[in-house]
């Protein structure tokens, strides 16, 4: 048996289980599967009705209404920045060690 006849067999069982396969998915009955008008429609209920939240200040009620709060933010000072570089004075910087990198660089 060379490779050729041995691809040949081995694509024909995989043919043949596959189409076994579909042939089984396709007569085994479907559950919950209903042929009559309005088959094709889905309906969900609601069970819980949304209510309005009133909120109780003072004796008196309100809507409740959230108010967004400011939040400061911590300030880390003033940030110093020498400017960009471009790619070619990145590899000059890198080949002279003035900057550390972890990963070889091809130059």
């Amino acid at each position: 048996m060379n490779w050729t006849q041995f691809l040949l067999g081995l694509s024909a069982l995989y043919l043949v289980y596959y189409f076994f396969n579909i042939l089984f998915d396709l007569f085994k009955p479907k559950p919950g599967q209903s042929t009559g008008p309005g088959a094709e429609e889905i309906t969900f209920y609601e069970e819980n009705l949304p209510e309005t939240v009133y909120a109780e200040e003072n004796g008196k009620e309100e809507i409740a209404q959230t108010i967004p709060v400011e939040r400061q933010a911590i300030s880390s000072g003033v940030l110093q920045a020498t400017g960009g570089i471009n790619l070619k004075q990145l590899f000059s910087l890198a080949q002279s060690d003035l900057i550390e990198y972890t990963k070889a660089i091809p130059y």
